[in-house]
């Protein structure tokens, strides 16, 4: 059967004009309407499709990154060498003097694990930290060997400190005999992830306390942490079913709304987990702040709106950690809830350091930024060899708004030990009172350029409709102006007059 193709040139050409008017008129009034349509109903059907994208829910965007974060993450570790500890055990006033060593440099990955879909738009799950060493990207190796104080001792001889005076002998002889000031010449191996073995910290496992309950059998910054499911404990989430200006908003950490370490707003679970972040899907204004929940220090840092920033071409909102995180109630008021002593002792601390005990075991951990960056000059006075400065330490998070995309992170804290004397535990009895600085590390990820792409398309959508919408409206604009044009031009010219002689044939 001959088939025969359909000439619309034939067709057209056997339309009457007044056809082909009635013809292009309708096609301009209809793409005029069609980008008027699409120019009002775009905003709410982009911003439909961003939530579909953006809230956390199997097979969504966002749960592809949350689930296994996409973006490449480092764990930049640096130690604290004690060069002259010999000299300040004799001599009290004898300042401490500590050389950084690093940073030795671990790639991060973290992994969502256990999760339970909740019927109250959260979801609750375990977090899966995996660190391999990068030697290309370190300053040392991890058989680097550093000299700092024996956390084991210390700890001891802290939760030790009231006992009664007829016992301080015999335990001030057990401390000096099993433990010392120092560990010396530690591989960072042992420091960190190894762990280093102390025969007081069986001792210390063996008494019957809540105060005490020391998940671990050796030391170690990082040990029992590489691959577990149920270190960082259990968190529950909003997954922004309910509005995406609490997506990823921690409602609780461990199965409580509160921490139980701290008073009034300072103990509650708040922020959020610090990889996913509220979207402003929708939002005119830019949050001045966000919240996180580091549950390494088992608190809250509320950090400020600072400045903008562009990373490939996408516009980002600075947020840096200031002064105000690590005050206890001296210059804000507010942060009284973060101090652990008696509330008619409050502020105990000068500002720049948080007391951590609660978090860690009871310790005397104290938690600042690195080199003691925003404190109190009299701890950076107390030791030598610190060095604070804005462009090294400073803490912050870049974050684009409107999906709440991390652009740029720099997470960095230090960790430090609170030496002081103690009465009765010869160990101790001429040591300065001094925050000796152990560790400091930086968490930094940074949006790569395939990631970036990505998020332009997303931040794309909403104006991609009504360019759409302009140019469709255009179109019907231009040929309802050129029929318009075209009719004019013909009503508006005189017939043309019939010779006499054709009308008399």
């Amino acid at each position: 059967m001959e088939t025969r193709q359909i000439n619309w040139t034939e067709m057209c050409s056997s339309c009457t004009d007044f056809q082909k008017k009635i013809i292009s008129l309708g096609c301009s009034a209809f793409l005029l309407l069609l980008g008027i349509t699409l120019g009002v109903l775009w905003p709410s059907m982009s911003e439909q499709v961003l939530r579909n994208k953006l809230v956390v829910k199997n097979g969504s965007a966002n749960y592809d990154n949350w689930i296994r974060t996409p973006i490449p993450m480092y764990l930049e570790i640096h130690l604290f060498n004690w060069t002259n500890p010999d000299e300040v055990a004799r001599n009290r006033s004898a300042k401490p003097h500590f050389v950084e060593m690093g940073p030795y440099t671990f790639s991060e990955l973290h992994e969502r694990v256990n999760l339970v879909w909740n019927d109250n738009a959260t979801v609750t799950y375990e977090q899966r930290r995996t660190w391999h060493f990068v030697p290309e990207l370190s300053n040392g190796t991890l058989d680097d060997q550093v000299t700092n104080l024996n956390v084991i001792t210390l700890n001891a001889a802290h939760y030790l400190r009231h006992v009664s005076s007829f016992l301080k002998p015999a335990i001030s002889w057990f401390l000096k005999t099993e433990g010392s000031l120092v560990w010396k010449n530690k591989p960072v191996r042992e420091l960190l992830f190894e762990g280093v073995k102390d025969p007081l910290l069986d001792l210390l496992k063996t008494i019957n306390s809540t105060e005490l309950n020391i998940p671990f059998d050796k030391f170690g910054w990082f040990v029992g942490r590489n691959l577990s499911d149920s270190y960082d404990g259990t968190f529950t989430m909003r997954t922004g079913a309910d509005g995406l200006d609490r997506m990823g908003f921690l409602t609780q950490w461990n199965g409580a709304s509160r921490t139980g370490m701290y008073r009034g707003q300072c103990g509650a679970v708040y922020g959020t987990s610090g990889e996913l972040w509220p979207a402003s899907v929708g939002a005119t204004t830019v949050p001045s702040n966000i919240t996180l929940f580091p549950s390494d220090i088992c608190r809250s840092l509320t950090l400020q709106g600072a400045e903008q920033v562009s990373l490939f071409n996408i516009q980002g909102t600075k947020y840096v950690g200031d002064e105000r995180v690590f005050d206890n109630g001296v210059k804000y008021p507010e942060a009284s809830c973060w101090c652990n002593a008696d509330a008619t002792h409050c502020p105990d601390l000068k500002p720049g350091v948080f007391n951590a005990s609660a978090c860690k075991y009871g310790s005397p951990t104290f938690v600042s930024y690195p080199h003691f960056y925003l404190a109190d000059e009299s701890y950076v006075n107390a030791v030598s060899g610190m060095r604070p400065n804005r462009t090294e330490h400073e803490f912050y998070m870049a974050i684009e708004p409107l999906t709440g995309i991390p652009l740029d992170v720099r997470a960095q804290l230090q960790i430090n030990e609170h030496l002081q004397p103690i009465s009765g535990i010869s160990l101790y009895e001429n040591v300065p009172d001094v925050m000796i600085p152990m560790i400091w590390f930086r968490q930094r990820a940074t949006l790569t350029q395939e990631l970036a792409e990505q998020a332009k398309l997303a931040l794309a959508l909403p104006s991609l409709g009504t360019y759409v919408a302009i140019f469709f409206a255009s179109i019907g604009i231009i040929m309802s102006a050129v029929f318009l044009y075209c009719s004019i031009k013909k009503w508006s010219q005189p017939s043309e007059p019939i010779p006499y002689e054709e009308l008399q044939n």
